[in-house]
């Protein structure tokens, strides 16, 4: 396991130094909009808390966490405060199928939103939500964060909040008005979509994000959606609030304990092609070899 006052003080000082928990400029990775047509006004901010962006920096760093997990070089952690890894050479080894995937996903969910209501995007608003650290237990610096986010989006009059994915959602609909008494209308897409039809005629089977199906309780709003949608699926035993999770909040702890625990839930969700609604259940379950869609290129 990697020692985790290791993790949490790296990306505290990350967020604190960049708004970024490895440390680079949103900038760099959040180029999906540049892409498309979006609209400057609205009425719900699409705040994607760059999750999505994220992800496959994140599991390219696993990958290497996978390596000195249990050795000494863990240590190497310690000095990446002081020398932080390169965005030059994260982007090298991060595969570039995976970051057009994402930016692909956010402009799916953007033109589904943007099918349902008005919706509009301001890159200059949109951070990550700080979620890692409530996850890992640093309060005092999560809190500090959502100040920062809260103090941003008031300034700029906003007060009603689309996201992409669950732990965003979390984050900013129960978290940040416990930690910073700022509150705001937050959704989830999932709850917007009012005009989405299958694209393909196969069965699914569906993994429930923990986030949406033990603390949002979203799990039913989800099969409307995919019954509407006319999305062919199958139910699992363990499932909405009694859902198994992919391993992803430990993969940053400990990597081989994360694919463990993704193997095991791949083997409950049987053979069928796998929709889920999270960038992190989407990347573990396919690294336990788990044949899995974003639930965003279904649907059309």
């Amino acid at each position: 396991m990697i020692k985790p006052e290791y993790v949490v003080e790296l990306l505290s000082e990350n967020l604190k130094k960049t708004r970024n928990p490895l440390g680079i400029k949103n900038e760099k990775t959040n180029n999906w909009w540049k892409k498309v047509e979006i609209s400057k006004e609205g009425d719900w901010l699409f705040f994607t808390g760059m999750l999505y962006q994220l992800t496959p920096y994140i599991e390219a760093t696993v990958k290497f966490l996978e390596k000195i997990e249990n050795s000494r070089l863990q240590g190497l952690l310690t000095l990446s405060k002081a020398f932080p890894v390169p965005f030059s050479l994260l982007k090298a080894i991060t595969p570039r199928e995976a970051r057009e995937e994402a930016e692909t996903i956010l402009q799916k969910v953007y033109f589904l939103l943007a099918k349902s209501v008005d919706v509009f995007y301001a890159p200059h608003l949109d951070f990550y939500s700080g979620i890692l650290l409530y996850d890992f237990g640093h309060d005092e610096a999560f809190a500090e964060h959502a100040k920062f986010v809260c103090k941003r989006l008031e300034s700029a009059g906003i007060e009603k909040i689309v996201t992409p994915d669950p732990h965003t959602t979390y984050a900013l609909k129960v978290l940040y008005p416990k930690f910073t008494g700022v509150e705001f209308e937050v959704k989830s897409y999932i709850e917007l979509l009012s005009d989405a039809k299958s694209l393909f005629n196969e069965e699914f089977v569906i993994h429930d994000p923990c986030y949406y199906g033990r603390y949002l309780e979203l799990s039913d709003r989800v099969r409307e959606v995919l019954n509407c949608a006319g999305v062919k699926y199958r139910g699992v035993r363990y499932s909405g609030r009694l859902t198994n999770c992919c391993g992803g909040p430990v993969e940053a702890l400990s990597p081989k304990i994360s694919r463990e625990i993704a193997r095991l839930r791949v083997e409950e969700l049987g053979n069928s092609r796998i929709i889920t609604f999270c960038p992190i259940c989407l990347a573990n379950l396919r690294r336990a070899g788990g044949n899995a869609v974003d639930f965003s290129m279904v649907v059309g």
